[in-house]
């Protein structure tokens, strides 16, 4: 049965190749209607077949998702080529209140506390945010696509295994853990095409404000057969 909800995107992974559907993307977000965080995949990687961040999807068609028993787990209960024709409201003018309402309502104070509530998506406080590059040496595959930067005419599909390099975020929670998570964010990776040869790939940290000083609010999720492994989706 198809529900419907108003659906706030936050975040957008990296694409990924799938077995049954090719390279897809999964989304992550805010149900403004139901107050919950959700996620939505799998999507497809062109301009028209998946979600802009900030953006709230009225009366989107959403379907459970058989082999995802994640709670906040979700399928297109459309076809993913009318995402185009949705009636979305643009909520970067209230991103303040959304977040601090996100924090209140949804926030963990530690990864343990994710797992113990066995929740698959959350909102951490992260203090002394260190970001950083792990190599890796694969091919290129260069099919087309439209990538996540709009004013790019790049239309090269970019997998996880296409990028020279993988970006990991070191940082603290809330009761002075430590933790060194994946940046799977689909801008993150983008970065690379667009803006690391001009500015190096450190400019990615300098563009998301990773001051060690300032503590950052990031959307994490939980990978479906490995419940205790967390990605960073998306940081504010």
């Amino acid at each position: 049965m198809n529900v419907k909800h108003n659906y706030l995107v936050l975040g957008q992974t990296v694409p990924e190749e799938s077995k049954k559907y090719g390279l897809r993307v999964c989304t992550a977000g805010y149900s403004v209607n139901e107050d919950k965080l959700i996620r939505v995949y799998p999507l497809g990687v062109k301009k028209q077949q998946h979600f802009k961040r900030w953006n709230i999807y009225n009366n989107l068609e959403l379907r459970r998702n058989p082999k995802d028993n994640r709670y906040e787990s979700w399928r297109l209960g459309i076809d993913v080529n009318e995402i185009n024709g949705l009636i979305k409201t643009d909520a970067k003018k209230d991103k303040i209140k959304l977040l601090n309402r996100l924090y209140e309502n949804h926030s963990v104070k530690s990864i343990k506390e994710a797992n113990d509530k066995k929740i698959s998506l959350a909102i951490v406080k992260m203090f002394d945010c260190e970001g950083y590059f792990v190599g890796q040496n694969k091919k290129y595959r260069n099919p087309k696509q439209f990538c996540l930067f709009e004013e790019d005419d790049n239309e090269t599909i970019l997998g996880k295994s296409d990028f020279k390099f993988l970006p990991r975020i070191i940082w603290t929670d809330e009761y002075g853990d430590k933790h060194d998570l994946w940046y799977n964010s689909w801008d993150a990776y983008m970065h690379q095409v667009n803006l690391a040869s001009k500015y190096g790939y450190d400019n990615l940290w300098k563009s998301l404000n990773l001051n060690q000083d300032i503590p950052k609010l990031a959307l994490i999720g939980n990978i479906n057969t490995f419940r205790n492994s967390w990605l960073i989706i998306s940081i504010f």
